[in-house]
């Protein structure tokens, strides 16, 4: 490699692990006044019943109040009734996903002809069920039980929520009691929890306001993720590999921003740092960009950054920046399952670190296979492999696991 400046073993194991973090966030948004709200507005109410849920606006019939499609039915609200409306003008992709989810809950209604229970009796007291993308709904809940479906009879209108969909319903018999199970044969409707994130590499999809989650890499890797806002997210963690030919030592936290989710397409920027200590202590900053084409069952990601070092042989005299382009896809394959291919290329580093992966998921858990392997850059076929170069090991093909649960 000539008198080229290459990163050394402890800094390529630093830069790699800064992806094992995922950042969960979801595009910017807007307060607006209720009388403000306009046709095909993409937003979330709330109500001063304390129910907090994103409708699309299909009109307004008179002009104190809306009529508001909901993923579980239409509303008619008046706006005296709503204290808040957060806009989230950019939001596209959502919004189109919540008329296809009304499409089809209204078609799955009929299917299961579920409005033969409107003539059940509801109970007295007030219910509240809340559902897995973050809505909560107020009202009487019908007394019924297909082990399918919950009818809920709010001041407003009907809604209809399949079980996949509830996260909980407070009051579920009327004396005060919380359901938090909701198992059913009649759907299968399980989405990947981590599509923020590949095996590695974060992608620029949100997580979700509130939500966290936990994942492990190889038992030593340990991180937490936690969206503060539905725009911003925070993560940290670390790793202690004992087991290594070389003790491995390593913490990270960061902070990612998705400010644009237009279409397909949404677009994230983030900070992570990396500590490190294996052979000697290394310090690492990295800003970085990405950008993801696609939906959660099939996507690209490219993301690009600089790294900059510090270790304590040379105090805090920092190396210029390396550079570091991952880029990644996924595809769904099965009800449960997703494989993935992730590349990335380190600036000075002759060997390009290649993962496949096979992901198994259902909507609070995941479970990651990979192998890693080493692709090599024009000149650099007589480096040695990434298990012989950062692992110290004779293996050309490294597997690993990891796995996330999600609060």
């Amino acid at each position: 490699m000539g008198s080229k400046k290459r990163f050394s073993f402890p800094t390529v194991v630093a830069v790699f692990s800064i992806f094992y973090i995922s950042c969960c966030t979801r595009p910017a948004f807007a307060q607006l006044a209720p009388q403000d709200l306009t046709p095909d507005s993409y937003v979330k109410l709330q109500i001063d019943d304390s129910s907090e849920f994103y409708v699309n606006i299909l009109g307004r019939p008179l002009p104190d109040r809306i009529i508001a499609e909901t993923r579980y039915g239409r509303l008619e609200i008046p706006l005296r009734r709503i204290t808040g409306v957060i806009d989230y003008r950019y939001n596209y992709v959502q919004k189109d996903d919540l008329k296809r989810d009304a499409l089809k809950n209204e078609a799955d209604a009929q299917k299961y002809n579920v409005t033969q229970y409107l003539s059940r009796p509801k109970i007295p007291d007030l219910s509240r069920v809340a559902t897995k993308d973050h809505n909560l709904f107020t009202g009487h809940r019908y007394l019924f039980d297909d082990s399918a479906h919950v009818i809920l009879q709010t001041d407003f209108g009907t809604l209809v929520f399949k079980y996949p969909d509830i996260d909980y319903v407070e009051n579920w018999s009327g004396e005060g009691d919380r359901r938090e199970s909701f198992v059913t044969s009649a759907y299968v409707a399980v989405k990947d929890p981590m599509a923020s994130q590949d095996f590695l590499l974060p992608t620029a999809r949100a997580f979700g306001e509130g939500h966290a989650f936990i994942s492990d890499y190889m038992v030593a890797g340990l991180q937490l993720n936690y969206g503060v806002t539905d725009w911003m997210s925070l993560n940290g963690g670390g790793i202690f590999a004992p087991f290594l030919p070389t003790t491995v030592n390593a913490g990270t936290a960061g902070i990612k921003l998705t400010p644009l989710a237009s279409d397909l397409f949404t677009a994230a920027a983030g900070f992570q740092g990396v500590y490190s200590k294996v052979v000697k202590l290394n310090r690492i900053a990295f800003p970085y960009v990405a950008f993801t084409y696609g939906t959660w069952e099939s996507e690209l990601t490219l993301l690009g950054g600089y790294a900059w070092q510090s270790n304590d042989s040379a105090g805090f005299v920092t190396y210029p920046q390396n550079s570091f382009i991952g880029a990644a896809g996924d595809m769904r394959v099965g009800e449960n399952l997703k494989v993935g291919l992730e590349l990335y290329f380190v600036g000075d580093f002759g060997i390009v670190p290649t993962v496949f992966s096979v992901r198994y998921f259902e909507n609070d858990f995941t479970i990651d296979a990979a192998v890693v392997f080493s692709l090599y850059k024009a000149g650099a076929s007589s480096m040695k492999t990434l298990g012989e170069y950062v692992f110290n090991t004779s293996f050309d093909v490294i597997p690993m696991v990891s796995g996330s649960y999600h609060f």
